[in-house]
């Protein structure tokens, strides 16, 4: 599959879940319902919903049984968008060209937003139209890769537990960025496949595929991501700082760009390569993995 096909599904991806987000979403004009509409609403690529639903099929799901969880996996990823901005962390007066959630509601309807998100979505999880068993399980998949092992844990190391990096020795920061790049980023995408997967029966091998899949892919995203920060074109990522500005590790400032680079496309060759599980069914994930470190925004 080529890069056009690819954006088109990743476009025609969009359109379902926005509409199915829409649906949803509070529909109120309490400022709670306003402040997730408004967090969750605001473009972005849909692309954890994507996984969601790209996983059930390669097992022999169908889109409207996991919808859902898709939507689902879309609310804690703004939900932690939300958290991300907030001046206690990263301090983005921007997201995606308009103002972030908390320069538009206030700081205390940002931080609760981000709590209605993340617990909505473990409702959103029981409306798919799967076996109890099954959403039991993606329920747990949610709440391991989503809470203080996974992504939360992720945002704890790279917020938290890096200062003073530069006086460290490169391999201890070698392996502090790889734990902060499988839970940060890693881990919520890997979630969003498992949990396609589990809610339309996918066997152990299959799983497992997934679980390696996602873990790169997220690595391999976040490198590229570190890149983009501050090579991109600002407007084009619609925000204002860098992590450079806020001395973070990264892989960037780590590496350079050259090894970074690396690094990178290290990661996507041994996505690709797990993939053979599902043959050329599995081509549109070949692709998205090209896509990842090939995007501009």
């Amino acid at each position: 599959m080529d890069n056009k096909t690819l954006t088109k599904e990743l476009k025609k991806n969009a359109v379902i879940i926005n509409a199915a987000l829409k649906k949803f979403l509070p529909k109120d004009n309490s400022l709670i319902s306003q402040t997730m509409r408004y967090a969750v609403l605001n473009g972005g690529k849909r692309l954890r919903p994507f996984l969601v639903i790209t996983a059930a099929e390669l097992v022999g799901g169908n889109i409207k049984f996991v919808l859902p969880a898709a939507c689902a996996l879309e609310y804690v990823h703004s939900y932690s968008l939300v958290h991300d901005d907030l001046p206690a962390m990263d301090n983005d007066d921007l997201r995606r060209g308009k103002p972030t959630t908390h320069k538009k509601f206030g700081e205390a309807a940002a931080i609760l937003c981000g709590d209605a998100l993340l617990t909505e979505s473990f409702k959103l999880i029981i409306k798919s139209q799967a076996k109890a068993e099954y959403k039991n399980i993606a329920v747990g998949v949610l709440a391991d890769f989503a809470g203080y092992q996974g992504m939360v844990g992720g945002q704890v190391e790279d917020t938290l537990e890096t200062d003073g990096w530069k006086k460290k020795r490169i391999t201890y920061l070698s392996e502090k960025l790889l734990s902060i790049e499988a839970k940060k980023t890693s881990a919520l995408l890997t979630a969003s496949l498992y949990t396609g997967a589990v809610l339309s029966g996918a066997n152990e091998k299959q799983k497992e595929a997934f679980l390696n899949y996602g873990f790169h892919i997220g690595c391999a995203f976040q490198i590229a991501d570190d890149i983009l920060d501050v090579y991109a074109d600002k407007k084009l990522l619609g925000k204002k700082g860098s992590d450079k500005d806020n001395n973070k590790l990264t892989a960037l400032s780590l590496f350079g760009k050259e090894g970074a680079q690396e690094k990178a496309s290290s990661h996507i060759k041994a996505a690709k390569a797990v993939l053979k599980t599902f043959g050329k069914k599995a081509d549109i994930l070949r692709a998205l993995a090209d896509y990842i470190v090939d995007r501009t925004y």
